[in-house]
């Protein structure tokens, strides 16, 4: 699977869509780990990289989740879920 992610200026500029107003809760890119331990990591990479960290916490799923915004705002979900491990190749 790839995924291509363009500038918002881009995308106004090929579909003729005016851009708004940026909002970090347009979308979040989720990335799913292991276990808790791992999502911690991450939470800890991502904090000493800059990031404004909203620290994870057990979820009401069952999961295990934190929240970080990127230097350029993005959103992420970090997440460990018991149900949908991610497959290690």
């Amino acid at each position: 699977m790839k995924l291509a992610v363009w500038p918002r200026k881009s995308i106004a500029h090929d579909t003729g869509i005016s851009v708004l107003q940026a909002s970090p809760t347009e979308f979040t890119l989720g990335h799913n780990v292991s276990s808790k331990e791992e999502v911690d990591a991450v939470m800890k990479q991502a904090q000493t990289a800059g990031a404004t960290v909203e620290p994870a916490q057990d979820t009401f799923w069952g999961g295990y989740s934190g929240y970080f915004q990127d230097l350029d705002k993005h959103l992420w979900e970090v997440v460990w879920n018991p149900q949908i491990l991610p497959v290690n190749e």
